[in-house]
């Protein structure tokens, strides 16, 4: 049973670091990114689908990873993560697939169009609107994801565990210092109480040893005086 408890302390623990690992990197991750940009690490950045364009490949709620890539890098087929220039859209991020690439003024254009859409966008991305190509995708994920950005039930789910394994780990530090403490009070009594017990074996020997000289003097006169009578 003891085993099993250990087991099921050491699971919490190690899940709750993990989150916690995960919730401090995306923190840090937002908070050192420009306002203009998207949020990454180490040059990956994390994206939900929230449209059908890209159905049966993507579908809604879909996580994708998208890493940082130079647009020479693209390859046709690929796809890939950027800001439309689509007026329509306003600049809003995009993830489409690249169905050709051309060059207009010497640069480097794709031409990208959605699986579930009929034709291509209609405006081409370039260096400075590409974001990355998608390297991971997972329905599962986002949905998780998903579900975890709702107030219901992130609180619940999420906040409430946290906040449950951090207070029983506090009592178990707390628990763990008052053990050292007393541990350390007992050794402090007991060396204490040994240099006590050690003076007193030396004042005691000590005594002994002028009792000794004491009665050594005694017995020299006594035989000092026979001789004289």
């Amino acid at each position: 049973m003891k085993t099993v408890k250990r087991v099921l302390s050491t699971a919490v623990n190690v899940i709750s670091t993990l989150i916690i690992i995960v919730a401090v990197v995306m923190l840090i991750t937002v908070i050192m990114t420009r306002s203009s940009g998207v949020p990454n690490f180490m040059g990956y950045s994390v994206f939900r689908v929230m449209t059908g364009s890209m159905e049966p490949t993507l579908k809604i709620n879909t996580l994708i990873v998208v890493k940082r890539t130079d647009i020479s890098e693209i390859k046709m087929g690929d796809i890939i993560t950027f800001y439309s220039e689509d007026p329509a859209l306003k600049g809003q991020i995009n993830t489409h697939r690249v169905v050709r690439a051309e060059t207009e003024d010497g640069e480097k254009v794709l031409y990208t169009r959605g699986d579930a859409n009929l034709i291509d966008d209609k405006y081409p991305t370039r260096q400075k609107d590409l974001i990355g190509r998608m390297v991971f995708s997972s329905f599962l994920l986002g949905t998780i994801v998903r579900l975890a950005a709702n107030p219901v039930v992130f609180i619940p789910v999420i906040i409430v565990p946290l906040v449950v394994m951090l207070v029983i780990n506090i009592m178990r530090s707390v628990k763990i210092t008052k053990s050292m403490m007393a541990e350390e009070e007992e050794k402090a009594i007991a060396e204490a109480r040994a240099a006590v017990l050690k003076k007193e074996e030396e004042r005691m020997a000590h005594e002994n040893g002028k009792a000794e000289n004491a009665d050594g003097q005694t017995a020299a006169e006594d035989k000092k005086e026979d001789k004289e009578a």
